[in-house]
């Protein structure tokens, strides 16, 4: 029929005037036209197309004063050289999220059979509406939004702040506060999202009773910089996770720093994520943690100094640090001074200080009892002052100077036959004992008995209550008379006065 059709226009071509040849070329333009437009779209099926996206979070960081609504808009790009069918575009949350969305007019939360051309584009037009003063709304409302394109899944990612709070940080990886000194006060709950960090150079100053809120993978990152959380006995500054409901109460792992590396290896890229500390000091200079308390997290406190020659690089004092998936306080080549602290219950060490360094601390508690995922593999302290470095040669860092005094370092795994819950490696012999008037489970026969003075090798701290984590000691024997402590300190971490001239050891004073 096409070359039928043709054929007839050119004879009458032939038999037409000049007058009607613009009449002529228009009715071939519109036949051509005609036949091309009646093609259907062919829409690719390769499973590896991929849409674009203009970001691959949206997020909400207006703090809102009364209830609100904001749009925000995304663009989704098909960059492939052919069409393709965007099978749905879906609110995750459904009709019971807080987010809307809209399609160039076609409202969600769920739309499907969506085509889009090589090369072409779509607005996406997103909406939240916040009641801020609802305490029951976590204080980051989260939502995705999941595309699916020849079976291939995407999603982009949608975040609006839920209550009245600071927030901090924002969809950077990294994100510097906005002024050199900074103080964060008790008024309202801040909450951080993603990583802040304390640049060079610089100051964050946390007030007493301030409650901080961090959101999972985030935390806060002191650079070569100082941190001063100055809590009080009873308006202890507390760094958590961000959800409020009753089941996350007590559930570790729900914070801390996540950094993702690529790396090459003879299958093709890898990725990992490597966990750090949800406080990290990296290269702290002259920090002060008073009255804290950490919980809920993966690593609670990190500390790196290696290289710096500010000591102590941290003075952290009456400190609870509790219920960490890895680790409660990790350090390397760390300098740190403190007393009055107590760390327990952590998926793998409630202390690791490796690489070396300088520590000292006074009247500690590291009780590791932790129940959660099956036996603990990990000692609930270990101190090492060598590495292996990335060429497999052995480093030394000195732990000479350390001095840990009047500490118990226990754990339910001091039960297990060949189970030490102190396990220390070192190197080269230091000039003095580095446990003194401890009280500590080492079972193994190479231990290096030289490292101690004073010290209990077998004998179990007679805790109040290990079920309530009451650390107190309930016993009044003389067995857990410490020494002279290397700091003045006049009060435990209940705010009870010690024993002038043979205190207890631990981070609880008895009281006769």
């Amino acid at each position: 029929m096409r070359q039928k059709g043709l054929k007839n226009l050119t004879l009458f071509r032939k038999n037409a005037g000049a007058g009607t040849t613009g009449i002529l070329l228009l009715l071939v333009l519109f036949t051509v036209a005609g036949f091309y437009g009646c093609r259907p779209t062919q829409f690719s099926e390769n499973p590896s197309f991929e849409l674009t996206f203009s970001s691959d979070t949206i997020l909400f960081d207006t703090v809102f004063t009364s209830i609100g609504s904001i749009t925000l808009p995304l663009k989704v790009y098909n960059l492939n050289e052919e069409a393709v069918q965007i099978e749905s575009i879906q609110l995750m949350g459904g009709g019971d999220s807080q987010f809307r969305i809209n399609v160039d007019g076609e409202v969600g939360p769920d739309i499907v059979n969506w085509p889009l051309l090589a090369g072409d584009s779509l607005w996406i037009f997103i909406e939240v509406t916040v009641d801020p003063t609802n305490s029951t709304n976590p204080f980051v409302l989260e939502d995705d939004i999941l595309f699916r394109t020849n079976g291939n899944d995407q999603i982009v990612k949608l975040a609006a702040w839920g209550q009245n709070a600071y927030f901090h940080g924002g969809l950077d990886e990294l994100s510097p506060l906005p002024s050199c000194t900074e103080t964060w006060s008790p008024d309202r709950p801040h909450v951080i999202y993603g990583i802040v960090q304390v640049e060079t150079g610089c100051s964050l100053t946390i007030l007493p009773g301030t409650q901080v809120h961090v959101h999972p993978g985030g935390g806060l990152l002191v650079y070569q910089s100082s941190l001063n959380i100055l809590g009080q006995l009873g308006s202890e500054v507390v760094f958590q996770g961000d959800r409020l409901e009753s089941e996350y109460e007590s559930l570790p792992g729900q914070w801390g720093i996540e950094l993702d590396f690529a790396f090459e290896t003879e299958f093709g890229v890898e990725e990992v994520t490597v966990a750090r500390g949800g406080i990290w000091l990296y290269g702290g200079v002259a920090c002060q943690i008073q009255h804290a308390i950490l919980k809920n997290g993966t690593i609670g406190l990190q500390v790196d100094t290696t290289g710096t020659n500010v000591a102590p690089a941290l003075n952290i004092q009456n400190t609870r640090i509790y219920n960490m998936s890895a680790t409660g306080l990790f350090a390397q080549g760390a300098t740190i001074d403190g007393f009055n602290n107590l760390i327990y219950d952590c998926g793998l060490a409630t202390a690791a200080f490796t690489l070396g360094g300088v520590y000292k601390l006074d009247h500690c508690t590291f009780a590791n009892y932790w129940s959660n995922g099956g036996v603990r593999q990990s000692p609930s302290v270990l101190m090492t002052d060598w590495y292996e470095d990335v060429n497999g040669q052995i480093q030394y860092r000195s732990l000479e100077g350390s001095k840990l005094n009047n500490c118990i370092f226990w754990g339910n795994n001091a039960e297990l036959t060949d189970f030490d819950e102190l396990i220390v490696s070192v190197l080269s012999p230091l000039s003095q004992p580095l446990f003194y008037n401890c009280a500590l489970d080492v079972q193994d026969q190479d231990f290096p008995l030289t490292l101690l003075e004073s010290c209990t090798l077998d004998d179990a701290p007679d805790f109040a209550s290990i079920t309530n984590r009451d650390f107190h000691l309930a016993s009044n024997n003389a067995i857990w008379n410490g020494g002279a402590s290397q700091f003045a300190i006049g009060l435990d971490l209940d705010g009870l006065p010690r024993s002038v001239g043979v205190p207890d050891k631990g981070c609880y004073e008895r009281q006769q």
